[in-house]
């Protein structure tokens, strides 16, 4: 069987040594209580159940091979990226849990896992749940925010799409993890995109606002198509990272579920695996 471990495939067996290395590390953002319950069943039950099955990270099928063996994909996680996503983990009060779900593809088993960027449990009557994905974006890759300001748009977007799509999935997947019993039962989630535009000048930032303003209309019209809603629009801050200074803007949405996200998902998904031959 060929494994892919670099573009998010593996085996079961993989990810129960990965969850013991998260462990280990005992990060603040980590559960570790849910994290050894997660191992525990992955272990106990999934691979007892169904042996030492594929095992594939969940933003997996909504990317092209092409995008996952480019080298941007290599590339590590920026820390101005890491830092934004932090900052929302605190003002929210979440965490990075694990969902999983079991999906048969013509009697071949495959585990899928995802980690949303923030997850919090609670509520008034303590059966409510908020998905939370965070993104950024560095402003000073993009050549679209002084000159025609199509590109720009398209790329956020594109963002947008890609997010509310990943939240989708992750609503499947808190579902699926509930019935594992992994979770205690839910009566309402809410899934919401945090979108960071960032650079280290000041000018970037105000010709961004400018044009998501000028063209603000048109951007809730073309997101509903992807699902999102109530975009808002936050106004410049300001950070320092190392030394530096770092001016950002933020846009936020709420995303809706939509089952035929999922159709389409597992459906890529199946031809994904199946390119890559790890079922037939």
């Amino acid at each position: 069987m060929v494994m892919y471990n670099l573009y998010g495939v593996g085996t079961l067996d993989d990810l129960i040594k990965n969850i013991e290395t998260k462990i280990r590390m005992n990060d603040l953002y980590n559960d570790n209580l849910y994290l050894t319950k997660l191992k525990e069943f992955l272990e106990y039950n999934i691979m007892k159940t169904y042996g030492n099955i594929p095992t594939v990270a969940s933003f997996l099928p909504t990317r092209s091979l092409n995008y996952i063996k480019s080298t941007e994909w290599k590339k590590e996680k920026k820390k101005i990226a890491e830092y934004f996503e932090n900052i929302e983990r605190l003002k929210t009060n979440s965490r990075k849990y694990y969902l999983i779900s079991v999906e048969n593809y013509n009697g071949s088993p495959v585990l899928i896992i995802g980690a949303p960027d923030g997850s919090h449990f609670g509520g008034k009557i303590n059966n409510e749940a908020k998905i939370y994905e965070i993104k950024s974006y560095n402003l000073m890759y993009s050549y679209n925010i002084y000159g025609p300001h199509k590109g720009f748009i398209k790329k956020v977007l594109d963002i947008i799409y890609t997010t509310s799509n990943q939240l989708i999935v992750y609503e499947y997947l808190l579902k699926n993890t509930i019935q594992f019993g992994l979770i205690e039962k839910i009566e309402k989630s809410e899934l919401k995109g945090i979108l960071y535009f960032h650079s280290e000048n000041i000018e970037d930032i105000y010709s961004a606002i400018r044009i998501l303003k000028q063209n603000y209309n048109e951007i809730i019209k073309d997101a509903s198509k992807y699902n999102a809603y109530n975009l808002i629009l936050k106004e410049e801050e300001k950070i320092c990272i190392n030394g530096e200074n770092i001016y950002y803007f933020k846009i936020s949405f709420r995303v809706r579920y939509d089952k035929e996200v999922i159709e389409k998902y597992l459906k890529n998904l199946y031809k994904l695996l199946k390119s890559l031959k790890i079922v037939e």
